[in-house]
Formats: structure tokens, C-alpha cells, sequence
């Protein structure tokens, strides 16, 4: 029995590559399709508006019009750039139409974004840190109880509420928690459509990841195994991820993911298009996304070392050609940027994630680019024969062997890891508890399940097993590299869906990707002419989407936290034309995680600009607290806010008068960490303020 496997004359294969590129003249024509132009595209114009969002925030002079001018601008100036380029443009109904098509189911899942207006968790902390700035126009802004010397109870130390971090105790100068690109570019869509824009914002990015990827399934499943390949290929990892509930719920809820993998996405496109079609500003494009992304999220700075790693490589290898140096120009106008975020002005928050020093990262990637300065130029023989052996079919596929081994030996090794290595514990916030971290994949298969990762292995195969194209590895590698790094430690919470979003970036898509590439040669695989299985690839397709499907459905009619927007602004309007002064009794008098305090507190703050802080711990002072308070802030009116009818403990009753007394019913998806969360409860929320009198 003989099988063959249509396979395209792609021009990207890793012989090819072996050729270093003068930049010739006259210039190759750029063969590009319309869907690499409107994934790219649209990733591109929502990155530099955050870009110039959050450029404008450090500055102090954010607002819309603005980012939309500097925007504008940085438009004009790539297009220029690109107008020297010879371009070809190709129609690509099918691939436009299967596009859209898998953009509609994930539109149709995810549209409209949560209503997540409490401050709970890290998206609440973003949400209003992007009106704050909306308000302000700068990502910083000053305390005025800290800069006034007002005695201030903290939250935590350095904390005056959780993700409203003190960066100088002296001059109050406050700079919340996390990057500033995300909460720049809501605020940009704040500034568009209040609240209604920063929802709809959200799920566009889940939009923009699923044309990405399908745009670069078209690419790779072609050079994989042909035209046909590639569009099973697009159209299943489209499917799958426009479906998977780890991607529907990250496209709901305003935190930094689903925009980091928009951004991953699209940089692998462009790597992509420029290894096949030698357009070298598609890898510019590339490199300027990977920098971006660090601007995102601190993790980002694992793909820009991985980037230098590459580049290193290439040197080494004397495979750098001008794509290399356009990618390279690409990320190094972003870098200086970004590095200034990560060691100035989001310092603390790079320390708090273990973000290596500047120095570190300085010292690695000279060290990688001395290393490859060394190999070139005095191990070119061993370096020349290992690259030509790896131009042969056969070391491809001994060393794609040992790759499909060592992936599967990893996977074994994190199914089985509880039973070989037992419990696991780490420390979160000062507490040790059980971190899961031995059940990463166990886990995880409740939402790829076991027969997707048994796809995402035969996946693997298919690339590693056959002649090698440079464009395919290229999409394949970080996938390899950064499973194992995030499957080994989770470094959150270990709550579903919380502990989830870590993979959703570069693992989810990843996985999807091998998934879709499995699918795709499973359809072209023909045995003494007949393609035997389409059927069975057809049916895990499937199989696969309605289990999905099955899972995210329900997110559907669920909106997180809704109403809470709504409960902040009545709070903020007790003090009628001006803005108050609230005094918030401590979270720990309250019970855990749905008092008042946590959930309203700073958006009452930084959204309505309703000063809060916290009462004394110490009840002996709070009297006098309230009196400083209302001495400080003459005109402004004072309320205690507490979670129960009861005065809070230490207040003279003579000195307050009740104003509102609610209970409220707001919906939240359950959290486990035993399993998959599946339903939402309503979470009971009891608010009781008082005005202080003569305030």
C-alpha cells in the first residue's frame, strides 16, 4: 500500500533558506492576498492606536482626537514605506470568505463585551484605570489625602486600594497596577462610546486573533500540504478557536489576553508572508507587533528574547538577510518604548512579576549576539555542515523524530506528573496552597479535550515528519517553546476561569494551529488515490466544535457583573453636584471578595471621582478621621460606607446620618478548582452608607 501527500512547490522549504537574500535588483514582486491584508491590516491600525494611546498617556495628553491623529499619521508614513515596495495583490475569495465567516461565529459568541465595573480582579483594575486616564488624559494621577499629608490607611503597604499602587508616598503620585497599553486603549474607546465602547472593545480584538489565525492557516496548511490543505486548515483552526470557551471568555473580559494573542497572531503572519513572499516590510510589521506586545503585558518580553534568540541564530548561521534586518528595525523602534515602561514608570509592577533587571536582559541578549558573532567566525565549517545535513530529507526526519518524542514525552510527563511527582504548593500572597500545577494538563483537556491534544501530536508529525518548509517551523516553534514554560508553573490563582487566561496568548492559538494542521493533511492524504480520510476529518471537526460549542453557549447569556456600572454611579451621585469623600469600611471586617469595598471602592474613585479611602483598622480613631476628613474637604460631603445596616464600629452615631441602604444581585461565572465551571450564581452585595453631618 503506497500514500502520497499533495504538496506545494511553496518556495519557503528550509534549502531555500540557506540563501542569504543581497536584496536584489531589480526588487522581487511581493505575491500578498487580500486576507493578508486584511488580517495584518486591521491588527496593525488597532496596535498603533494603542501605541499612540498609551504614548500620549505617559506624556499627559491623551485623548481621542489625539490618538486618532497620531494614529493617522504613523499610517501615512508605513504606507509610504510600502509604496516602494513592488506588490502583488492576489484575490483570495475563499480565504476572505471562510475569513469572515469564522470572524461572524466569533462576533456572534462574544458581542457585547462583560459589564465589568467592580474592581474584584485585574479587569476591573483595567476598566477604571481607562476612564481615570479617559478623565485625566495621563496614565498617572495624584492622591490628594497622600499629597496633603491626610493620615491614609493603606491597603496593603504601598497599595491605597488593590491595583491602585502608591508610587511616591511623598508627593501622592498613584500609578496603578500593570502595563498601560490595555487600559490606554480602552480609554480611547471609552473616550468613542463611554462604557458601550470599552465593552465593544473586547471582543473585537477575539475578531481581529480569529482572522489572524485563520489567515495564517491559509499560509502554513498550504505550504504544508497544498492550496486545498490550507484552506481545511484555516477553516478548522478559525472554527475551533472562534468556539473554544477559554477564547470566548477572554474575548468578554477586559483584561490584556485576547489583545496579547491578537498581536502574537498577527506577528506570525508576517514572519509568515515574508518568508514566502520575500516581502521584507511584512517582517518589519512583525518585529513592530512583538515589541507592542511587551508594551501589553510584562510576559511579552519572552517573545522578544525569543526574537533575539532567532536573530542570533541567523547570524551564527549566515542565514541574516534583509527581512531579518527589517523585523530587527521593526522591534527596535518599539523597544526603547517598552523599556521604559518595564524599568520607569511600571517598575514596581515589572518587579512584583519577576521581570529580570534591565541589566539581565541587556547582558542576555549581548551575550547571545557575542556568541553568534563567535560561531561565525570561527565554527562556519561545523555550522556549514550541520545546516546542509539539515537540508536533506533525512536528518529532517530523524531530528523531526526526536521532536515529536520529546513533545510527547513532555505531554506524557504532564498528564502523569501528579503520580511521579506528587503534591505540589506554592506560596500566593503569603499563603501556601495547593497550585495544581502537577494537574496543568489535566486541566487544560477540559477545554482542548484528550482527542484535541491527540490531533495536536499527530499535528506536530506532520510538520516535523515531512520536508521541512521555513514558514511552517516558523509558526510551530514558539508553540514548542513556551507550552512547557507556562504547563510548568501556573503563577496565579489556581480558580477556573482565572487561571486559565495564561494560556490564551500563544498556547491556545498554538495548539489550535496543530490541531488544524492535523485536519488539513488528514484531508489530502490520498492511499492508492483515494483521500480515505475526510470522513473521520470532517467528523473530529465536528466533534470537537460542538464540544466547544457545548461549553461556550452558556457564556452567551451571561454578562459578568452586571449592573455594577450602574451601582458605582448612584453611589458617586449621593453627593449630588459635587464629588464626595468616601470612607470605606476594611474588606477583612466585611468577609471575602463581594463587600462593598472590594467591588466599588476605586471605581467609585477613579471612575466617578469620588475620593475614597479606607477607615482606620484602628476603630478608637475613626472619629477622628471622619472630623480631619471633613475639615480638609470643606463643601464636599463625607459618607461611611459599610456592608451592613450596622454602623461600623467606633463611629458616634450623632455624627451621621443614614442614606442609602440597598442590596443588590449581581451575576458572576462559579469558580472551582476542582472543575470546569459551567454556570453563573448570583452574588448577594448588601451597601450601607451614611453622610456625615455638615459635610
Amino acid at each position: 500500500m503506497t500514500s502520497t501527500l499533495a504538496g506545494p512547490s511553496s518556495g519557503d522549504d528550509i534549502a531555500h533558506t540557506a540563501v542569504t537574500d543581497p536584496d536584489p535588483a531589480p526588487r522581487e514582486t511581493a505575491n500578498v492576498t487580500t486576507l493578508d491584508l486584511l488580517a495584518l491590516g486591521a491588527v496593525l491600525a488597532v496596535a498603533l492606536l494603542a501605541w499612540a494611546s498609551l504614548a500620549l498617556a505617559h506624556v499627559g495628553w491623551h485623548s481621542l482626537p489625539a490618538a486618532v491623529g497620531v494614529t493617522a499619521v504613523a499610517v501615512v508614513v508605513i504606507g509610504l514605506v510600502f509604496a516602494q515596495q513592488r506588490m502583488s495583490v492576489r484575490g483570495d475569495r475563499a480565504g476572505v470568505v471562510t475569513a469572515l465567516g469564522c470572524a461572524a461565529v466569533a462576533a456572534a459568541l462574544t458581542f457585547p463585551g462583560f459589564s465589568y465595573g467592580v474592581a474584584d480582579k485585574d479587569p476591573g483594575g483595567y476598566v477604571s484605570h481607562a476612564v481615570e486616564i479617559a478623565h485625566s488624559g495621563d496614565y498617572a494621577f495624584t492622591d490628594p489625602l497622600l499629597h496633603d499629608k491626610v493620615p491614609v490607611q493603606l491597603t496593603s503597604p504601598g497599595a491605597r486600594f488593590p491595583s491602585v499602587w502608591v508610587r511616591d508616598m511623598d508627593t501622592g503620585r498613584v500609578v496603578p497596577q500593570f502595563y498601560h497599553l490595555w487600559p490606554s486603549l480602552l480609554a480611547t474607546a471609552y473616550d468613542a462610546d463611554g462604557f458601550d465602547g470599552m465593552r465593544f472593545a473586547v471582543p473585537l480584538m477575539g475578531v481581529l486573533s480569529v482572522l489572524c489565525i485563520v489567515a495564517l492557516l491559509r499560509r502554513t496548511g498550504t505550504a504544508l500540504a497544498g492550496p486545498t490543505a490550507g484552506l481545511v486548515a484555516a477553516a478548522a483552526g478559525g472554527l475551533l478557536l472562534a468556539t473554544n470557551m477559554l477564547q470566548v471568555w477572554q474575548s468578554r473580559y477586559p483584561t490584556t489576553e485576547v489583545f496579547a494573542q491578537a498581536l502574537y497572531l498577527a506577528a506570525l503572519l508576517g514572519i509568515v508572508v515574508a518568508l514566502q513572499t520575500r516581502w521584507r516590510e511584512a517582517a518589519g510589521l512583525a518585529g513592530l507587533l512583538v515589541g507592542i506586545g511587551w508594551l501589553n503585558r510584562a510576559d511579552g518580553l519572552l517573545l522578544v528574547l525569543l526574537s533575539v534568540g532567532v536573530g542570533a541564530a541567523l547570524l551564527a548561521t549566515r542565514r541574516w538577510d534583509a527581512r531579518a534586518t527589517w523585523f530587527a528595525a521593526g522591534l527596535a523602534i518599539v523597544v526603547p518604548h517598552a523599556g521604559l515602561q518595564a524599568y520607569d514608570l511600571a517598575h514596581n509592577y515589572s518587579i512584583a512579576n519577576d521581570i529580570p533587571s534591565l541589566g539581565k536582559v541587556v547582558a542576555v541578549a549581548v551575550g547571545c549576539l557575542a556568541v553568534a558573532a563567535v560561531v561565525r567566525l570561527v565554527g562556519s565549517r561545523p555550522i556549514t555542515w550541520a545546516t546542509s545535513a539539515l537540508e536533506r530529507s533525512r536528518p529532517q526526519l530523524v531530528v523531526g523524530l526526536l521532536v515529536c518524542a520529546g513533545a510527547a514525552a513532555l505531554l506524557a510527563l504532564g498528564f502523569l506528573r501528579p503520580r511521579l511527582l506528587g503534591v505540589d504548593y506554592f506560596d500566593y500572597n503569603g499563603q501556601s496552597i495547593r497550585s495544581y500545577d502537577e494537574q496543568t494538563m489535566r486541566r487544560l483537556a477540559w477545554f482542548i479535550t484528550l482527542p484535541g491534544f491527540a490531533l495536536m501530536g499527530l499535528g506536530l508529525a506532520a510538520v516535523g515528519l515531512r520536508r521541512w518548509r521555513a514558514s511552517v517551523w516558523a509558526v510551530v516553534l514558539p508553540t514548542l517553546l513556551l507550552f512547557p514554560l507556562y504547563a510548568y508553573s501556573a503563577r496565579n490563582s489556581t480558580r477556573l476561569l482565572w487561571w486559565t487566561r495564561r494560556y490564551v496568548p500563544t498556547v491556545l492559538p498554538g495548539i489550535v494551529i496543530l490541531i488544524a494542521l492535523a485536519l488539513a493533511v488528514a484531508w489530502v492524504l490520498r492511499v492508492r488515490g483515494r483521500a480515505i480520510l475526510r470522513v473521520p476529518a470532517a467528523l473530529a471537526v465536528a466533534a470537537l466544535a460542538a464540544v466547544f460549542l457545548s461549553q461556550s453557549l452558556p457564556l452567551r447569556q451571561h454578562d459578568e457583573w452586571k449592573g455594577s456600572f450602574q451601582i458605582s454611579a448612584e453611589l458617586a451621585d449621593l453627593a449630588g453636584d459635587t464629588h464626595g469623600v468616601f470612607l470605606w469600611e476594611p474588606q477583612g471586617e466585611q468577609g471575602c471578595c463581594a463587600g462593598p469595598t472590594a467591588l466599588f471602592a476605586t471605581p467609585v474613585w477613579l471612575v466617578h471621582d469620588g475620593l475614597g479611602a479606607l477607615l482606620p483598622v484602628d476603630h478608637n480613631a475613626r472619629n477622628a478621621r471622619l472630623a480631619a476628613y471633613a475639615a480638609h474637604f470643606p463643601g464636599r460631603p463625607v459618607f461611611v460606607v459599610g456592608d451592613d445596616p450596622e454602623l461600623p464600629d467606633g463611629i458616634d452615631p450623632a455624627t451621621v446620618e443614614p442614606v442609602m441602604t440597598r442590596h443588590v444581585e449581581l451575576p458572576m461565572w462559579d469558580e472551582s478548582d476542582t472543575h470546569r465551571p459551567d454556570a453563573a450564581h448570583q452574588v448577594g452585595v448588601d451597601i450601607a452608607v451614611w453622610r456625615v453631618r455638615g459635610t
